[in-house]
């Protein structure tokens, strides 16, 4: 039987900590936000439809297009976090942070973080604890989020893992 493991550690490397973030919903503020976007959106556009009806034209077909678009921001608003987090894991390593994604209809991704004295690390001390600074998107122009352990019940102990690294690191 091989380990799952092979070709991702490298050499010499050790599992410290393996866990999964908690998948209760929660809707931060960014995303509420964007919630609020796509309701308004779909009510713009039913009133508009029913603007259009009431008037004798077929043209509100037109406006089942940006319904959907908006139920669609909408939805996509509420369900994203807490259903990226249940198909998520994360594994510290000695020398890596290891953020692994695995939906059921796609090829699971690993997202792989040196750990490095150069490195910024924060934590909330709740739930999460981020690598880095925000980034730059190739494909839009708004900041990216950095990469997270997020919704974990013993961040303190794992961010205290990570400060021991970042000091053993050359």
């Amino acid at each position: 039987m091989s380990d799952p493991w092979d070709g991702i550690l490298e050499a010499d490397e050790t599992i410290l900590w393996q866990g999964r973030p908690d998948t209760v919903f929660s809707m931060t503020r960014e995303e509420f936000f964007m919630m609020a976007f796509g309701m308004l959106f779909s009510a713009f556009a039913l009133i508009w439809m029913t603007i259009v009806v009431f008037a004798g034209a077929i043209f509100w077909i037109v406006g089942l297009i940006f319904l959907g678009i908006g139920i669609a921001v909408t939805t996509y608003a509420i369900c994203r976090n807490t259903v990226a987090r249940r198909y998520s894991y994360y594994t510290l390593t000695s020398r890596r942070a290891i953020i692994g994604l695995s939906y059921p209809w796609a090829k699971p991704r690993l997202r792989k973080i040196r750990i490095t004295p150069k490195r910024k690390i924060r934590t909330d001390h709740e739930h999460t604890i981020t690598f880095g600074p925000p980034g730059r998107s190739k494909h839009h122009p708004f900041p990216t989020r950095p990469p997270q352990f997020t919704w974990i019940d013993d961040v303190d102990k794992v961010y205290h893992l990570i400060l021991k690294i970042q000091k053993e690191t050359p």
